[in-house]
């Protein structure tokens, strides 16, 4: 994706395509409920165990998590 000037942005959808407009690319994820320390805490994971990278991943408190299809 090109790099947008200040008044490319003007042009830009108020509701980009995540694929095509953003590069996004969606993913299947593994979502793991655990506890450590007697706290609740989810591992989120990539399905396909290829993009997994020492540094593919993050540990987050359970509130730290959303469901972004229910926040449209």
């Amino acid at each position: 994706m090109a790099s947008l000037s200040a008044t490319d942005w003007k042009e830009v959808s108020p509701d980009p395509d995540p694929s095509n407009d953003l590069d996004y690319e969606i993913i299947e994820l593994d979502v793991i409920e655990t506890t450590a320390g007697g706290r609740p805490q989810v591992l989120v994971l990539p399905e396909d165990e290829d993009m997994l990278r020492e540094d593919a991943f993050m540990v987050v408190e359970e509130s730290a998590i959303c469901d972004l299809e229910t926040m449209v």
